[in-house]
């Protein structure tokens, strides 16, 4: 599509670097107004991460959140990782760390190590088990730029939209069908579902074998606090899920909320990463309600 007509572009967002075209980011022009706002909104959204899901995240869904965002947090910039199949099919930990150098870089600058007198922090939000994976890659990185591996950006708080999940062919194959193109010519959609079977049987023998990473190490990594240190936590899922099941998500955050404040919002009839669908209004009611609760808890701190 011309980029007149790509919704992200009319967003204004744009590839930090253009070798890594699925590494964006928004810069408000009323970000200088930041810094003018009082000391006592130290925990303020200074910038907002999204990263997105595999399975329909078109421009257009993916502008959904975005606007959604700009709203809620007009001087926040927006750093969007958008995660393609390959990246948990074919390529490896050290290759997706790489695309995501300049996000590190972004952030590095954005909050300098050492530097304690930050004004506000991070949201980061990730969709489904792909961006699941690509914020577990992120973390990864910037944690390798520190000398005692810790997490080196203040996170007012996390937000895991439709996930984590759980292992097993059926919904590991049913997931990568759902991120098939949609496409319109009679037998390519059977053809892409014919060649995924034995791709997504492979990979679970894999995983299986310790070979590649599993759902279930994915479980493990976020609920290790040195993955995003003690952010707390928002679980946005539905009952109407099909690929990810409500009491999965459910079970994971009862374990970390043994250990950090959690949120838990469940959606009765929206499917995999639609929940403003069934009710916009909660859903950014919860959003909002989240971050002024990390920040009433971060100020009392103080």
């Amino acid at each position: 599509m011309p980029p007149s007509a790509d919704p992200l572009s009319a967003l204004s967002f744009a590839p930090i670097d253009p070798s890594h075209p699925n590494t964006l980011l928004y810069t408000p022009e009323s970000q200088t107004k930041f810094r003018q706002r009082s000391s006592e909104d130290n925990a303020a959204v200074r910038v907002v991460v999204l990263a997105t899901w595999l399975g329909g995240a078109s421009a257009g869904r993916i502008a959904v959140y975005c606007r959604g965002y700009q709203a809620a947090y007009p001087t926040a910039s927006i750093l969007l990782l958008r995660t393609v199949l390959s990246d948990i099919t074919v390529k490896t930990f050290a290759t997706l760390q790489a695309q995501l150098e300049p996000a590190r870089d972004f952030f590095l600058s954005a909050f300098p190590p050492g530097n304690s007198q930050t004004d506000g922090g991070a949201l980061l939000h990730m969709f489904s088990h792909g961006g699941c994976n690509t914020a577990l890659q992120l973390s990864r990185l910037l944690r390798g730029s520190t000398r005692d591996k810790s997490f080196p950006i203040p996170l007012i708080g996390v937000v895991l939209d439709s996930c984590p999940g759980s292992s097993g062919f059926v919904k590991a194959y049913s997931g990568a069908v759902y991120s098939l193109p949609a496409v319109r010519i009679p037998g390519v959609n059977m053809l892409g579902r014919a060649c995924l079977f034995p791709v997504i049987g492979t990979i679970s023998l894999l995983q299986v074998w310790g070979i590649l990473s599993s759902v279930e190490d994915l479980r493990r990594e976020l609920n290790d606090l040195t993955t995003f240190g003690p952010a707390p936590r928002l679980y946005l899922h539905s009952k109407g899920d099909r690929l990810v099941a409500a009491e999965d998500v459910a079970s994971h955050a009862a374990v970390i909320g043994a250990r950090l404040p959690v949120t838990r919002e469940l959606w009765q009839v929206a499917e995999h990463v639609a929940l403003p669908l069934e009710d916009s209004e909660r859903y950014w009611s919860a959003v909002r309600c989240f971050v002024d609760g990390s920040n009433r808890r971060g100020n009392a701190k103080l």
